[in-house]
């Protein structure tokens, strides 16, 4: 199997959870069976599908940041105190 499914699923469940919540806050849906457990459950699901099908790849190239050398005045100011 490939892609993530285990992530997919977790992350639809919550977005199904916060759908039903949103719709249920706005009034837009009562509070009944299908908005608590029905939302969540096809949220799960299409997560879980996508997590299989990984329509999201990443790309070949990786880049790394290495920061530049610090010269040896670099970093540091001298105060000094003459006159």
């Amino acid at each position: 199997m490939r892609g993530r499914p285990v992530l997919g699923a977790i992350c639809g469940l919550f977005l199904g959870l916060f759908v039903a919540i949103d719709l249920m806050t706005f009034k837009v849906r009562p509070l009944d069976n299908f908005s608590v457990i029905g939302l969540p459950l096809i949220g799960l699901a299409l997560g879980l599908l996508l997590g299989i099908a990984h329509p999201f790849r990443r790309s070949g190239v990786t880049e790394t940041f290495q920061p530049a050398p610090a010269g040896p005045d670099e970093g540091s100011t001298v105060v000094s105190d003459e006159g």
